[in-house]
């Protein structure tokens, strides 16, 4: 996301239109197009008026300009408003949100390394009798002999 998209974007999480925001820096409604649009930057003064006018922090803006090579830092707006909040809370808070976190994190890892090797448990409606056994297969598939063996001596009185 370049410069002048996120003044954009947060211009209008502000909710501020492009004629009050040119207004605010004292710059035509065109400059702001211009920025927006990445036809021209903002010269320093005008880029700390944004700055101070978005409530925003110079790194938001920045953060795709400026490559660090240790750690890549891609946080939309919506995950550094998260960070922000998650500041404000008090320990307790914190801690809430760190064990939700990890919990759903942990669900959601397990989802990606889920193989096809689970049998999703469905009922076939092939059979009266609902089978719950782990050879149902193999009985359903074995000879007619054998299953008429298996029902003789489940019948037989002395089993």
């Amino acid at each position: 996301m370049s410069i002048g998209s996120r003044i954009k974007e947060l211009r209008e999480l502000n909710g501020i239109s492009r004629n009050e925001f040119a207004s605010m820096l004292g710059v035509t409604v065109g400059a702001i197009s211009n920025y927006e649009n990445d036809v021209s930057s903002p010269k320093e003064p005008i880029l700390f008026k944004i700055i101070e006018s978005l409530n925003c922090d110079a790194n938001y803006i920045f953060q795709d300009s400026v490559k660090i090579k240790t750690q890549q830092n891609d946080v939309t707006l919506a995950e550094y408003e998260h960070i922000k909040k998650y500041r404000d809370l008090d320990d307790h808070g914190k801690e809430m949100v760190d064990f939700t976190l990890e919990k759903e994190y942990e669900r959601s890892v397990a989802e990606k390394k889920k193989t096809d090797n689970i049998v999703p448990m469905t009922v076939k409606e092939t059979s009266a009798y609902e089978v719950n056994a782990a050879h149902a297969d193999d009985y359903m598939s074995a000879p007619d002999e054998l299953k008429q063996l298996e029902e003789d001596i489940m019948d037989d009185e002395n089993f």
